[in-house]
């Protein structure tokens, strides 16, 4: 994500609203090959972060303004996801999704969510984010920080989001461009890939890069435990992207365009087959 100069927010708010929780009984939407869809709960969870940010700044709605009136996202710079529960979930079972909304500094905002499985703790989820728009209104590579109208400031996030947080920032300030490791080209398909902002969506990024790493020969049984995704760029539909994989204890894989801009680096661990 480009850092650009941001103006000062309009209003400030500060207000501390509580958690926000939803439950959902899991069904074939929510679940995958092998245990729980993670594109499925990383949307959403990226909802509920939306949910709460917007909550904090006294709206109903997740929708976001500058202070010359023009859109803004709430745009993930980190992800981190750990599923600790070792068992595939039986389906018909009851998950939860409860979500604390937490400052970072700088504009950013952060969520910790606890995924609960009938009540049993089955991992977490921390959101990392920061307002964006867009410098040329009708080019994706053209995203840049911007400050909102008004800024929620709810009470300081806990040390494990500003561990993942800072961690982020050092990989953004990487030369990821001469990555090691095997290249491959994947494209993301408009229909199934991009939101409703029409920019390249958060959870695509991890599922581009199963991808790559399926079509290089990656085991169909393998079961996702950890994914850290630092989030650098974006693409415009019908662009193909370049996608770096290394194998070693855990997967290492760094998206860029095919002009080498840097998109995104993951990291992600399985549970040994």
């Amino acid at each position: 994500m480009t850092a650009a100069r941001q103006t000062a927010p309009t209003q400030v708010i500060a207000q501390d609203a509580g958690p926000l929780a939803e439950q959902h009984i899991l069904g074939m939407a929510e679940m995958g090959y092998l245990g729980l869809s993670e594109p499925w709960l990383m949307r959403r969870a990226g909802d509920l972060h939306w949910r709460l940010i917007a909550r904090a700044m006294g709206q109903r709605e997740a929708v976001f303004h500058c202070a010359q009136g023009q859109p803004l996202y709430a745009a993930f710079c980190a992800t981190s996801l750990r599923i600790s529960a070792p068992e595939i979930p039986d389906l018909g079972r009851e998950l939860t999704l409860e979500a604390h909304l937490g400052r970072l500094g700088h504009g950013r905002l952060a969520s910790v969510q606890r995924i609960m499985i009938e009540g049993q703790a089955a991992g977490r989820i921390v959101l990392v984010s920061a307002f964006v728009g867009r410098g040329d209104p009708a080019s994706n590579r053209s995203i840049v920080r911007r400050a909102p109208r008004a800024l929620a400031l709810p009470p300081e996030a806990p040390k494990l989001a500003r561990r993942i947080a800072d961690r982020a920032a050092l990989v953004a300030r990487r030369d990821l461009t001469g990555a090691a490791g095997r290249h491959i080209p994947v494209l993301p398909c408009p229909y199934a890939d991009f939101n409703a902002a029409g920019l390249l969506y958060f959870p695509s990024f991890a599922t581009l890069s199963e991808r790559a790493d399926f079509a290089l020969g990656a085991s169909a049984r393998r079961r996702i435990t950890a994914r850290d995704v630092v989030y650098l760029g974006n693409v415009e539909p019908g662009e193909t992207i370049r996608a770096t994989l290394h194998h070693g204890a855990h997967v290492d894989c760094v998206l860029t365009t095919q002009d080498r801009k840097p998109l995104a680096y993951l990291r992600s661990r399985y549970l040994p087959e």
